[in-house]
């Protein structure tokens, strides 16, 4: 527990000597699957080094607090029980008495949303812990159809599970093996879209790609249109599984103002705010430029101020297309926390 708590602190310190803010609240992180922690994950510190590691390339050094967990570990097994040791420091901390912004990134959209839901399970006080929203990139709440992949080729054999096993190797980097999924159980969509799915009061803020990545050859197993991990029925919200192209019926993702095939529903408080069609699963929390996006809910308050510099462009022979102006000089992070700091 000592060496627990020395984790946690030297967390804090780490960054709080950049006091960095996002619409004036402190930021805190939630890191997505890292797969080399499935045979066998390091001590608290080295898993806040992994952590810390994981957002170097933009949001680390704009975060107050950066949240640990092993993808070893079930949600509501071992990842619950660091969750609540940290955040119940956070709370001691009063890091958030103000109201945080907390960011998360693939499966730590799920990770946190299991968090939020035992906050009074834990006896955290609301008064000295207040989230005031989630900005969740790349949102694999709804699971992945990789996760469901790992496990069927972890319990069999044969040419089906040879050509889906190149996909598994390269989008998570690791080859599966029997009793050895950890996360990856619950990132199955039917098991994820089980976990803590009751009403929440903290607004999740959707930021989609559909961006290609490991040569396209993870498309081929999730349906709809996806960032080549993570479907559109996952990083949008939909309440339901789907083969999507968009979080919205009337623009698709690369911002065309025409009517698209988008999920009739969304978990409770759930918006999708931006969509890029060149965004891929990581370089929605790089500092790599993907090319423009387009809004989905804008000019409103959810939690935090959404004013985005939309326009309407009508490119030549073809369809009225919305950008964000100049997003594409800038990665969707970078025009996420400019806008939101302007």
């Amino acid at each position: 527990m000592k060496t627990k708590v020395l984790v946690l602190v030297s967390a804090l310190m780490f960054s709080f000597n950049v006091q960095a803010k996002l619409n004036g609240k402190n930021v805190v992180l939630v890191h997505g699957l890292q797969t080399t922690h499935l045979g066998g994950a390091p001590n608290d510190a080295g898993l806040q080094r992994d952590a810390n590691e994981y957002w170097t390339a933009f949001w680390g050094s704009r975060a107050e607090a950066i949240l640990y967990w092993s993808a070893g570990e079930r949600v509501s097994g071992g990842i619950k029980d660091d969750m609540r040791t940290q955040i119940l420091n956070l709370e001691s901390q009063r890091l958030c008495s103000d109201g945080c912004v907390f960011i998360t990134h693939s499966t730590g959209d799920l990770v946190l949303r299991d968090a939020l839901k035992r906050l009074n399970q834990w006896g955290v006080n609301p008064n000295n812990f207040k989230v005031i929203a989630s900005l969740d990139f790349a949102g694999a709440g709804g699971g992945s159809e990789l996760a469901s992949l790992a496990a069927n080729i972890s319990e069999g054999s044969g040419i089906i599970n040879a050509a889906a096993r190149a996909a598994v190797d390269l989008a998570l980097g690791f080859t599966p093996q029997p009793g050895n999924l950890g996360v990856l159980y619950d990132l199955r969509p039917p098991t994820a879209r089980t976990i803590a799915t009751s009403n929440g009061v903290t607004p999740r803020l959707r930021f989609a790609g559909t961006g290609s990545e490991f040569f396209r050859i993870t498309k081929a197993f999730i349906p709809g249109k996806d960032d080549a991990v993570v479907g559109l029925h996952s990083s949008c919200g939909s309440r339901t599984i789907g083969s999507f192209d968009s979080c919205d019926r009337n623009v698709q993702a690369d911002g065309a103002l025409r009517s698209a095939s988008a999920p009739s529903s969304l978990y409770f408080n759930h918006f999708p705010v931006l969509m890029g069609s060149g965004t891929d699963h990581f370089e929605a929390i790089s500092n790599d430029r993907s090319g423009y996006m387009t809004t989905v809910v804008n000019d409103t308050t959810r939690g935090v101020r959404l004013d985005f510099d939309d326009y309407n462009q009508r490119r030549f022979l073809r369809s009225t297309v919305r950008r964000v102006r100049d997003s594409d000089r800038k990665s969707m992070s970078a025009t996420v926390f400019d806008t939101l700091n302007r």
